[in-house]
């Protein structure tokens, strides 16, 4: 079944060097599809986003940045598949097979370089429960 939950950055300090962050309210457990990110109309294009996995108080891998940008845009992200050697599969020994990103963990926004905003971003996760 597919789910969706919400993370709104509201974020603090002086303009252009604010930062924020926020976290899904529980774990997102299944393969994420797709994020959609909004961003508050006032919120400086020299914002940084990076979207992670969670664990405690932990980054465990980074899911998605978005670089100098405030554009609202739905973003598919995707992994690297690995072997039992933690080397990259590929078609042809070249081009890398990807596959979505698997989690049971809560899912962190942050945002740098903006401005003081409520809900300076806004991301929605949408993930597949596998059920």
């Amino acid at each position: 079944m597919i789910k969706t939950q919400q993370i709104k950055v509201t974020t603090t300090g002086s303009a252009g060097s604010a930062t924020g962050a926020g976290i899904t309210d529980s774990a997102v457990t299944g393969k994420i599809l797709a994020l959609y990110i909004n961003y508050h109309a006032s919120t400086p294009a020299t914002a940084d986003l990076t979207i992670t996995e969670r664990k405690g108080s932990t980054d465990i891998q980074t899911i998605w940045t978005e670089t100098n940008s405030t554009t609202d845009v739905v973003r598919y992200p995707n992994t690297p598949a690995q072997d039992n050697a933690e080397n990259a599969v590929t078609y042809d020994g070249t081009n890398e097979i990807y596959i979505p990103f698997v989690t049971d963990s809560k899912i962190r926004a942050s945002l740098a370089q903006a401005d003081a905003l409520t809900d300076a971003v806004v991301v929605e996760v949408r993930y597949d429960d596998g059920r």
